[in-house]
C-alpha cells in the first residue's frame, strides 16, 4: 500500500481536529462521519469495549460483586476510552489508527495503554523531583504550595487503573500558556514539562530580581495567582528594546517612554514581527539553546503582543513593564476586593437546578467553576444546597487560595447568632481546621487584610 496516497485522502489531522480530552470518541465519530469506519467495525468495537468493562468490574469489585452503582461503570467506561486513547496517540497519523482499530483487540490495547500511563507516571514523578529540588525561591504561595503538595497529592490519591481519566491534587499556579485540553496524568505530565521549561527561562535572572519585580507587581505578591515566567519575560523583552543589560529586571518611566516610541507606531502585525526579533535576541544573549524553551518562547511573544498593543493605546505601559517598588513597607495596607458580575434571577435558578440534577460531585463542581464569576453567587450556590456532606469537602478542595480566603472572611464576618445556620459554613469550617497549620495562618492572615464590599 501507497502510505502517502492512503494518508492524502483524509482530509483531517490529529493535532488539529480530536480533542486530548475524549480521542478515542472523537476518532469513531470522525472516521464514521467520513465513512472510513462502517456499521459492522463500530459495532464490533462497541461489543469489545463492553467486554473490556466486565473485566474491569470484575477487577474492581474483586470478583465478589455483580453489581455496581451506574456511576462507577460510566467511570470505569471512561477510564477504559481515556486508556484506548493514551494508546492511539502514540500513532502518528489516521490511518495507522484505523488499522489498529480495525484489527487489534482493544483488550490488548487497553493493556498497552495502562502501560503507558504507567510509564508517564513514572517519568512524570522524575521531573517533579527535579522541578522541587530547583525551585525558584519566591515568596508566591501558590508557585510554592502546588510544586511541594498540590502535584505530589495527585500522584499519591491518582489511580491508573481504575481512574486514569481523573485529575486529582490541587493546582493553583496557573502555567503563562497551559494547555487545558488534557486530564489525568496527560494533563500533569505536560503541566511539569511546562512548568519546567518556564522555571528554566527564569533561572537566568537573579532570584533577589524576581523578587523585586514580583513585588513591583503588587506588594501582596506571595498571595496572588501569577505567572512568574510571564512577568520575567515580559520584562527582559522590555530591555532587550531598550538596549539594556538583563542583569537588572527594573523598567523605568524612561524605559517605558523608550519602548513606546519604537513601537507606538507598529501595524498589530509590524508589532509582532518586531517583538518576535527582540525575543530572539533575548535567547541569543541568555545563551537558551533548549529549543522546545526558544518555541515556548516564541509562542509567549504571539501571545502578549495584543496586551502590548492595547497597553500602548491606551498608554498603560506601566501596566505590562514593571517598575520595582520604592517603598516595600506593607503596613496597615488593605485589600479592597472588587466582586465579578453577578448572574440574573433567571440564569441562576437554571443553573442551581441543573447542578442539583447531576449525580456525580465533579459534574457538579465543572458547573459552578464554569458559571459562577462572583463572590456573591458562590454563596447564594452555597446557600441553595446544590452540595451535600462529602460533596462540600471536594468542592473546597477544588478552590483556589485566594477562594477560601475570601469564604473565610465572609464567614468571619457573619453575624454568628442570627445568621451562622446553615450547613456549609460548618462544613467550610470544619475543612479550614483540616489543613496544615501554617495553611490556616496564610489565610488568617491574609482574611484580615481584605474588605468586602
Amino acid at each position: 500500500m501507497d502510505n502517502s496516497k492512503s494518508i492524502q485522502k483524509y482530509s483531517f489531522s490529529i493535532d488539529n481536529n480530536l480533542s486530548a480530552e475524549f480521542f478515542l470518541k472523537d476518532i469513531l465519530v470522525t472516521c464514521y462521519e467520513k465513512n472510513l469506519l462502517d456499521d459492522k467495525i463500530l459495532s464490533n468495537l462497541s461489543y469489545e469495549r463492553l467486554e473490556v468493562l466486565k473485566v474491569q468490574l470484575k477487577y474492581y469489585t474483586k470478583d465478589e460483586s455483580s453489581s455496581v452503582m451506574v456511576e462507577v461503570a460510566e467511570s470505569l467506561m471512561q477510564c477504559i476510552d481515556y486508556t484506548l486513547g493514551v494508546y492511539l496517540k502514540t500513532f502518528n497519523n489516521i490511518e495507522l489508527i484505523l488499522e489498529e482499530l480495525k484489527n487489534a483487540s482493544l483488550a490488548d490495547m487497553f493493556k498497552i495503554g495502562n502501560d503507558l500511563i504507567k510509564k508517564k507516571v513514572i517519568e512524570s514523578k522524575k521531573l517533579l523531583e527535579e522541578i522541587c529540588k530547583n525551585k525558584l525561591k519566591v515568596d508566591n504561595y501558590s508557585y510554592n504550595d502546588t510544586i511541594d503538595y498540590g502535584i505530589p497529592l495527585f500522584f499519591k490519591e491518582y489511580q491508573d487503573f481504575f481512574a486514569a481519566h481523573e485529575t486529582p491534587g490541587s493546582i493553583d499556579y496557573r502555567l503563562y500558556m497551559d494547555n487545558m485540553n488534557y486530564i489525568g496524568i496527560e494533563y500533569i505530565s505536560n503541566y511539569l514539562e511546562t512548568l519546567s521549561l518556564e522555571n528554566e527561562f527564569c533561572y537566568n535572572f537573579d532570584i533577589c530580581e524576581i523578587n523585586e519585580l514580583l513585588k513591583g507587581y503588587d506588594k501582596k505578591c506571595e498571595l496572588l495567582l501569577i505567572n512568574i515566567f510571564e512577568l520575567v519575560f515580559t520584562n527582559s523583552l522590555g530591555l532587550i528594546i531598550c538596549g539594556k543589560s538583563l542583569k537588572n529586571l527594573n523598567i523605568n518611566s524612561i524605559d517605558r517612554e523608550q519602548i513606546k516610541n519604537r513601537l507606538g507606531k507598529l501595524s498589530l502585525e509590524e508589532l509582532k514581527g518586531a517583538l518576535v526579533k527582540y525575543a530572539e535576541r533575548c535567547c541569543e544573549i541568555l545563551d537558551i539553546r533548549n529549543k522546545i524553551l526558544v518555541n515556548y518562547i516564541r509562542k509567549a511573544t504571539e501571545k502578549i503582543t495584543l496586551l502590548i498593543d492595547n497597553s500602548i493605546k491606551l498608554n498603560k505601559l506601566e501596566t505590562v513593564f514593571l517598575s520595582f517598588k520604592e517603598n516595600n513597607d506593607i503596613d496597615n495596607e488593605f485589600i479592597e476586593y472588587i466582586d465579578g458580575k453577578k448572574l440574573s434571577n433567571s440564569v441562576f435558578r437554571k443553573l442551581s437546578e441543573k447542578i442539583r440534577e447531576c449525580s456525580l460531585v465533579q459534574d457538579k463542581i465543572e458547573l459552578i467553576r464554569n458559571n459562577i464569576n462572583s463572590l456573591e453567587d458562590l454563596i447564594d450556590i452555597l446557600d441553595a444546597e446544590c452540595l451535600f456532606e462529602d460533596e462540600y469537602v471536594m468542592y473546597f478542595k477544588s478552590l483556589s487560595q485566594m477562594e477560601i480566603i475570601l469564604l473565610s472572611k465572609y464567614v468571619s464576618d457573619l453575624n454568628l447568632e442570627n445568621e451562622y445556620e446553615n450547613d456549609w459554613y460548618f462544613e467550610f469550617n470544619d475543612y479550614i481546621s483540616s489543613l496544615r497549620e501554617e495553611e490556616q495562618v496564610i489565610i488568617q492572615k491574609h482574611k484580615e487584610i481584605i474588605q468586602l464590599n
